[in-house]
């Protein structure tokens, strides 16, 4: 099989939270998006931690965030199941919620990959499903675009970049079976660091403010990956999904120059994002504007 189509293979499978294989030969879902060659043996990074820069406040926080990010998705979990319903009258408000416990080929026009959403869960976990609850109250008339468009499966897209944050920043441990992105310093650590522990302090009021920053950073990185894919659907016509591994791969590479210019706040955040997306994408809601909604609650 070609790297192109492995790489969306892996992919995917990742999304779906079967590991494919791994060791000698083979290669992590990441590796495949980003056209890495296969290992011919062990392969050692240098682990970098928050533990070299970040105060004891801040390594609080990061824990903090940490200890949730693993939470696996429950069908039985009522607050689970109501971010479920959130999501849906979000994504399709004109259409009755359905049965939870059965399944429904409407999921699969919000981006999963059957019928029943909970599957998709098993790479990401809840964060998973938090982020495509914000993004769709946050970004309803984008949403709206996308799922008519039908361009790509939205849900699965937005489960990969959560994975691409939560294994880029470090924040699940241990980490994921999506291997790191290489990283060459802790600028983007830091950046992540200082933006989660400013936006808590500014909202110190609004209920799970330790999830504002890692929130705004996955609905700016879905708007880029939406872009730069219609981007390259436009410049050539025979794109197709074999090929969204290259626009994950030019994501990636966005956010780590927008992190290690290190933005101060997340109006800053916002902004560098904007200044490399088309003006409409810019509605002026959600995280890091005047119109900020009570996040998702993780509990």
């Amino acid at each position: 099989m070609d790297c192109s189509r492995l790489g969306c293979l892996c992919m995917f499978l990742g999304v779906l939270g079967i590991a494919p294989p791994t060791g000698a030969g083979f290669l992590s879902p990441i590796d495949c998006c980003l056209g890495q060659k296969p290992n011919k043996g062990p392969q050692w990074t240098v682990e970098r931690k928050y533990i070299e820069f970040a105060t004891p406040k801040e390594l609080k926080l990061i824990e903090k965030i940490r200890s949730q990010t693993s939470e696996l998705f429950d069908i039985e979990n009522e607050a689970h199941r109501d971010l479920l319903v959130r999501l849906w009258k979000a994504a399709i408000p004109e259409e009755e919620v359905p049965d939870l416990d059965k399944p429904h080929e409407k999921w699969k026009y919000i981006g999963f990959q059957n019928a029943r959403p909970e599957t998709d869960f098993r790479a990401a976990g809840i964060l998973g499903l938090r982020h495509l609850v914000c993004f769709a109250e946050h970004h309803t008339k984008l949403l709206r675009r996308i799922l008519a468009e039908q361009r790509y499966p939205w849900a699965a897209a937005s489960i990969n970049v959560t994975e691409i944050y939560v294994t880029h920043l470090k924040l699940r441990v241990p980490q994921p079976r999506i291997a790191p992105i290489p990283m060459e310093s802790i600028y983007d650590l830091q950046a992540f660091t200082w933006l989660a522990a400013g936006a808590a302090r500014a909202h110190r009021d609004q209920k799970s403010n330790e999830w504002i920053a890692l929130d705004l950073l996955h609905s700016l990185g879905v708007m880029m990956l939406d872009h730069l894919w219609n981007q390259r659907l436009e410049e050539d016509r025979t794109t197709n999904l074999l090929h969204f591994k290259m626009a994950l791969m030019e994501t990636s590479a966005v956010i780590n120059v927008i992190l290690r210019r290190r933005p101060d706040n997340l109006k800053a955040l916002r902004s560098a994002f904007m200044d490399r997306l088309p003006p409409a994408y810019d509605d002026g809601k959600g995280i890091g504007t005047e119109d900020v909604k009570e996040q998702p609650s993780m509990q």
